[in-house]
């Protein structure tokens, strides 16, 4: 009897192990699951090599955003530092491509972006450092990134901006912490994943 008792408590015991690890997998393939939020809208910008750069430049790569201005001495000098990690990380991988939108375009000309392009050690076109118009760019901030543009340029938002290859805002970033930025990393290979699958 007691031999029976013994076995029946170990099966059991087997049996919530395997629920147990049915659900610690299933919670780690939920949190995997990255959101579409919206689409990208239309926008016409000028990249730092002065080449124009649309929408449709998002499509077929995995895209991260951000908003700066080369004269910020808050936010700015760290998220382009984290944004230079990341572009260095992703050095041989050309379906991620990074964008930095100045929302001080008054001073930000093509050749005050190329300086600073330059100083942050980019070698090619897969980060580049876009122009518009402030009533464009603020507009793309706010109603078309839904994030916070209001007394533009100090009045900007800190986050970096995952996009798939279909134009999709799929997450926000703090673009200040190493954590975020860590879970940011996660997200892109797992869209680049589902890219090449």
């Amino acid at each position: 009897m007691k031999k029976e008792t013994i076995i029946l408590s170990v099966l059991m015991v087997l049996g919530l192990m395997i629920i147990g690890a049915t659900w610690v997998v299933r919670q780690a393939t939920e949190a995997q699951t990255i959101p579409v939020l919206h689409s990208v809208p239309n926008f016409v910008a000028t990249s730092h090599v002065n080449q124009p750069f649309t929408e449709q430049d998002l499509l077929g790569k995995i895209t991260i955003a951000d908003f700066m201005f080369t004269q910020c001495t808050g936010p700015c000098p760290t998220m382009s530092s984290n944004m230079k990690s990341l572009y260095e990380q992703y050095a041989k991988i050309k379906d991620v491509q990074f964008i930095s939108f100045t929302v001080d375009p008054n001073h930000d000309h093509i050749d005050v972006l190329s300086a600073y392009a330059d100083a942050h050690g980019v070698k090619d076109e897969r980060w580049l450092f876009l122009r518009s118009e402030t009533p464009k760019v603020a507009a793309l901030s706010q109603d078309g990134f839904k994030l916070y543009a209001k007394e533009l340029p100090v009045g900007h938002a800190i986050k970096f901006v995952l996009i798939d290859e279909k134009g999709r805002i799929r997450q926000y970033y703090d673009g200040l912490e190493k954590a975020s930025m860590a879970i940011l990393q996660s997200h892109i290979n797992r869209l680049l994943k589902d890219l090449k699958s």
